[in-house]
């Protein structure tokens, strides 16, 4: 049934493409003949690098991924909803150009409950010798740890995948341990943009308070952790007097995740390793502005009035309730402002009646020159097992697949859905814009699981004042003993 609906989309919306009839051979990988290419070469209508012969003989390419999030990846069929059916066919047309067969096999791993079976299974799976998966589905805070069994390949010696693309994360290349990846991950999915954290604020609320247009903070450089702490203080109403804001008040900052505080580090550019002249990674953390930094995050989150913590977090099944009835407390028109991540338009405030608009996580101070936006490390990165029965046709799969989606289904989902969907007025669309082209991939927020946790310094930092050099003081010589090992095992295990 696939290939029946192709012919009729893939001749209208891409273009003509030289199909090979191959059938289903015990073959890998076949290239065209030299007299056949001669034949056939035309300039190629795809924005990667691929062979125009490339044919990948029926091979089937599975790829394991979060039961619970699946649909940021695959789609099984056409429903009238505009991102699912672009996905369905970009996926169909990955496999169509290339004769390839993606299949999707799901298994729950993106709750808190069950993360560690997940990552136990394709670990075991792996050791067993196990060539189910050419790709399996992790959040890429998770990649470093299993990287440590030496488990996965490295996917800069793929002969098919170009991390220079734009199709894969910005600066993604600057992961490398040793010039050495383990991990891609891009467009081939939705899960990074889903998860960039960001803020959204109430429209209605900034005009009862008469506050101006918010949009022309960002613009002017003006949208900063001093910024929010006074917009927070004059939008939030103390209702039963008590001088404790809970959920039963009117509030200026929810924070609605206890993860989404993670969004000020990055966009503070609060950085914990930087690399050396040798390009080794080093625990930098400890500067003057690292310290100003957890203050002023502090005088936001823990000593203005009209903030409240919600102490609970989209991953867990026990808090849904609750986050739930705070969505549904900022969709009424008693929070101003609500820390987030970029789907929160679609999947939390899709039925909002009010308008609302969204903003980055603020700058530091106006002396920061850039906004800086990240992506909650539960978004999706994709790991090659070195048990993939086929290496080319993996490669080959994953690259032609990026590039399709860059084309059609970011397009549907960020400029379609996000921007002109859920939007509700030209300059959240300027900013979704803003928030997507600052976002950067951060070492010591990526690789925090596996090397001693250092982002705690800054948790901790932020909840009491001036606690961060004590801290870094009492856990600096464990941190970098830390990071020596993982480095050292990385090596040994994956054969640098």
């Amino acid at each position: 049934m696939k290939k029946q609906i192709l012919c009729m989309i893939f001749c209208a919306l891409i273009v003509t493409s030289v199909l090979t009839g191959c059938g289903k051979e015990n073959v890998a990988l076949i290239e065209e003949d030299t007299t056949s290419q001669q034949q056939t070469e035309t300039e190629s209508s795809y924005p990667d690098d691929l062979p125009a012969d490339l044919n990948l003989a029926g091979e089937q390419v599975r790829f394991l991924y979060r039961e619970e999030v699946s649909n940021e990846f695959y789609s099984e069929a056409l429903n009238g909803d505009i991102v699912n059916d672009a996905q369905y066919n970009s996926i169909l047309a990955t496999e169509e150009r290339l004769n390839a067969d993606i299949v999707l096999v799901p298994r729950p791993g993106h709750m808190t409950s069950v993360r560690q079976e997940y990552m136990n299974h394709i670990k075991n799976s792996v050791q067993a010798g196990d060539d189910t998966y050419a790709w399996v589905d992790l959040m890429v805070g998770n990649v470093p740890v299993l990287m440590q069994e030496g488990i996965f390949m490295d996917v800069l010696q793929n002969p098919y995948i170009d991390v220079t693309k734009p199709w894969y994360l910005k600066n993604i290349e600057n992961m490398a341990i040793d010039d050495h990846l383990y991990f891609v991950s891009g467009d081939a999915s939705l899960g990074y943009l889903k998860s960039i954290f960001c803020m959204y604020f109430n429209v209605q609320v900034a005009d009862d308070y008469q506050l101006g247009n918010i949009y022309e903070l960002v613009d002017n450089g003006e949208w900063t952790l001093d910024k929010v702490i006074e917009l927070t203080t004059i939008t939030s109403q103390d209702l039963n007097g008590d001088g404790i804001y809970t959920a039963d008040d009117k509030l200026g900052l929810l924070v609605h995740d206890w993860v989404h505080p993670k969004g000020f580090m990055g966009s503070t550019c609060f950085d914990l390793y930087a690399e050396d002249e040798d390009g080794t990674w080093v625990l930098t953390i400890g500067s003057e502005r690292n310290v100003d930094v957890c203050n002023k995050v502090y005088a936001m989150l823990y000593a203005t009035s009209g903030v409240y913590h919600s102490g609970v977090t989209s991953t867990a099944t026990e808090d849904a309730a609750v986050y739930n009835a705070l969505s549904a407390k900022f969709m009424a028109g008693d929070v101003f402002l609500t820390t987030a991540q970029m789907d929160d338009a679609v999947s939390q405030f899709r039925d909002m009646e009010s308008a609302y608009g969204i903003l980055p996580c603020p700058k530091y101070d106006t002396a920061q020159s850039e906004y800086r936006s990240v992506s909650r490390t539960t978004h999706n990165a994709f790991a090659m097992p070195v048990t993939c029965a086929n290496v080319d046709a993996a490669g080959a799969v994953m690259e032609a697949l990026s590039a399709s989606n860059h084309e059609t289904v970011i397009p549907a989902y960020f400029e379609t859905a996000l921007k002109t969907k859920y939007s509700r007025d030209n300059d959240s669309a300027r900013m979704y814009d803003l928030i997507r082209e600052t976002t950067v991939t951060d070492f010591g927020y990526v690789y925090n699981n596996a090397i001693g946790a250092t982002t705690g310094l800054f948790d901790t930092g932020i909840t009491k004042e001036n606690t961060l050099a004590s801290e870094l003081a009492s856990k600096k010589t464990s941190l970098e003993a830390a990071l020596e090992v993982f480095l050292e095992t990385v090596r040994d295990k994956c054969g640098h």
